[in-house]
């Protein structure tokens, strides 16, 4: 089979190795003939598994981006006693691009593209399929390939990514700046909309349930311009931002906390062969908030704290310390170990376009936005229609808590405001990190290295 060290996830082939360095070896594939069949002479059940697998493989990543993230960005801490690095690698530092963790799902990404790619390919051999079947399948590939571009993206920033992971070429593909990279996620997120658009009523595959609601073509679509949505506010695209949102599934009526709530999230269970959230942590054994999410939390006309922090961790009995940090905030935002994680919901949209309104000088429709997410989900007072304060504090306030623990939001958030200082640091060694390094196994294929093959040391 053919041996790429950029890989597969499963049910496409071995994986060994980076991302960019996607040589190979071809050699008869004796243990998965239907990796053969599909790169060869797919059928539209082989390609439906394995376009399904881009699920498996872009859950698999929500660990690393809300824990890892979410330690640098001052939302959690991984008090593990038998990894202590999870402090010392992520609190303290440097950041090196061999150094622990440093990774944080780049090789999952490359796996996640390297298998889309081989989708779009085996789908236009697969004879089995209608032309709306094909179309379907392509813009759900497009739209998860968007979202790995987007992930680490998220993560490398200014350093770049690489767009190109053809396994047949023998350079590697070569790494874009941030800005190439986002508007090659927005192409695709763009391409697959005209692909959904004539993709029919239902997909030839059925979507898990966290998907509900977003399973057939024309309704999958609202999703793909919600992603959009939040990679335009990310570009600070703001006209564009307001145009996908309008086309998601962004919804004011009537709220409540479980409107807000609605959205597209991974779902897990118990079942054999699947999986369990790994964000999960009742003990706690490992996994606590950082304190000053209780303590920051503003307070309700009846005194009592902001039901964001309330309903999303609580001092409990259990203290865990490491390296001199210390938390006894439980977390608990997951009801239990298969309690779904958004990938996306429509809280976060109606504060991502109070964003994009306050982007355009519409501060008055932000305002409107912000007092729609604080006061039905959060239980606080609004904002005065008059209010002449800082918007860009309120809305970075109303995410801290509307989005707390979900995907490492407040780091990218802090990033993209200038206003990393403003995350407070625990001891006096710890350091604040704007960026990750490249991992050491795409620098060390690389001649000369790509920029972000340098020690992070930050401030």
């Amino acid at each position: 089979m053919r041996a790429l060290l950029c890989g597969l996830v499963a049910a496409a082939c071995l994986v060994a190795g980076g991302a960019g360095a996607c040589r190979e070896v071809t050699v008869p594939n004796y243990n998965s003939p239907n990796v053969d069949q599909l790169t060869s002479n797919p059928n539209a059940a082989t390609v439906n598994t394995t376009a399904l697998g881009l699920l498996v493989g872009a859950r698999a990543t929500v660990g690393a981006y809300a824990t890892t993230l979410g330690v640098l960005g001052r939302e959690v801490y991984n008090l593990d006693g038998a990894e202590p690095r999870n402090v010392l690698g992520f609190l303290v530092g440097p950041l090196e691009p061999g150094g622990f963790g440093t990774d944080m799902g780049w090789t999952a990404t490359y796996r996640q593209l390297l298998t889309a790619f081989t989708v779009l390919d085996a789908v236009e051999k697969a004879a089995d399929y209608t032309a709306a079947q094909k179309e379907a399948v392509r813009g759900f590939t497009k739209t998860f390939m968007a979202l790995a571009y987007m992930d680490q993206l998220r993560i490398r920033d200014t350093f770049g990514i690489v767009l190109d992971v053809d396994p047949s070429a023998r350079e590697l593909g070569p790494f874009v700046t941030r800005d190439e990279g986002y508007a090659r996620a927005a192409q695709l997120l763009d391409e697959a909309r005209t692909h959904l658009a004539a993709g029919g009523t239902a997909f030839p595959f059925a979507l898990p349930a966290g998907f509900a609601g977003f399973n057939t073509p024309a309704t999958f679509v609202r999703f793909n311009r919600a992603l959009k949505g939040r990679l335009e506010v990310y570009r600070q695209r703001w006209a564009d931002a307001l145009a996908a949102l309008g086309e998601s599934f962004l919804n004011t009526a009537s709220p409540t906390p479980a409107t807000l709530a609605a959205g597209v999230y991974h779902s897990f269970s118990t079942t054999s062969g699947d999986a369990v959230n790994p964000l999960f942590d009742p003990a706690p054994r490992a996994l606590t908030a950082v304190p000053s999410f209780l303590t920051e939390a503003r307070l309700q006309p009846d005194g009592t704290p902001d039901r964001r922090a309330s309903s999303k961790a609580v001092v409990g009995p259990v203290s865990l310390s490491t390296q001199g940090v210390t938390s006894n905030v439980r977390i608990t935002a997951y009801a239990s170990n298969v309690a779904p994680v958004p990938i996306i919901k429509n809280e976060e949209l109606i504060l991502l376009r109070a964003e994009a309104r306050l982007g355009t000088g519409d501060r008055a429709g932000a305002i409107a936005d912000l007092n729609l997410v604080r006061t039905v989900s959060g239980g606080l007072a609004p904002l005065a229609a008059t209010f002449a304060g800082d918007l860009v504090d309120e809305i970075l306030y109303d995410r801290r808590y509307s989005l707390f623990f979900e995907y490492g939001h407040r780091w990218v958030d802090a990033r993209r405001y200038g206003r990393l200082a403003t995350l407070a640091k625990t001891l006096p060694s710890h350091r604040v990190f704007p960026i990750v390094p490249i991992p050491i196994d795409e620098c060390n294929q690389r001649t000369p290295p790509p920029r972000g093959c340098v020690q992070v040391s930050g401030s």
